[in-house]
């Protein structure tokens, strides 16, 4: 059961507002740190998912077609696109042979991921605010030449406490046929502007050359 809450309605209300507006500036910044990731390691897509929630579907056909699905029952995460999303920035190739691709997942607030807790439609069940925190993870996959498929599990590798919550650094995970995935989580401190967005992305750079056979000549960092 939820907490009774010690404000009145009208203090709700207003927190709403503020609410909806702090959301709205920080949603705005993250696509431009985004859309500034994606030029500088020069990456040729800029799409999204909705992960942690089911995204809200459209009716494709009939008198009711283009209006969303919703229903009663139906979790309020739903609605909001920002908690958990993932970018996708496309794939490139490396001239001795072998693929990659790179998406970015924003984790508004680990909270849920903090706890060993399985209540993902109860916020009142996740860590405590200052207990959590804002980040990006880095899922960049090398396929080898000779691979034709991807293994590509990001919504399951988007949702493994381990790799989600704040206490995460960096992870490489070696697949049998030659695949190999990095993530790497870089806290949204270090992106309050341009020169420690550079760094933060120098280093991730590094990351990528020290494990899966890139060069700096391979990022546009200069």
């Amino acid at each position: 059961m939820e907490q009774e809450s010690t404000l009145s309605i009208s203090q709700e209300l207003e927190e709403v507002r503020k609410a909806h507006r702090l959301i709205h500036s920080f949603q705005g910044r993250m696509i431009s740190i985004i859309k500034f990731i994606q030029t500088r390691l020069d990456f040729p897509d800029f799409y999204g998912y909705k992960q942690f929630s089911n995204p809200i579907k459209i009716y494709k056909q009939g008198e009711h077609q283009n209006y969303m699905k919703i229903y009663p029952d139906m979790w309020a995460w739903d609605f909001m696109y920002s908690y958990v999303f993932e970018y996708y920035l496309g794939e490139g190739s490396f001239e001795n042979g072998g693929d990659f691709a790179l998406s970015i997942i924003q984790y508004a607030d680990t909270g849920y991921f903090e706890n060993e807790n399985d209540e993902k439609n109860n916020p009142l069940s996740y860590a405590p605010i200052d207990e959590s925190t804002s980040k990006l993870l880095f899922i960049l996959e090398f396929k080898p030449k000779k691979v034709k498929t991807w293994v590509w599990n990001i919504n399951e590798l988007c949702m493994t406490k381990e790799f989600a919550s704040k206490e995460h650094t960096n992870t490489v995970i070696e697949h049998p046929k030659g695949n190999k995935q990095l993530l790497y989580s870089i806290p949204l401190e270090k992106f309050t502007d341009e020169k420690s967005a550079l760094n933060a992305l120098r280093q991730f750079a590094e990351y990528c050359c020290q494990n899966a056979g890139f060069d700096m000549e391979d990022f546009n960092l200069d």
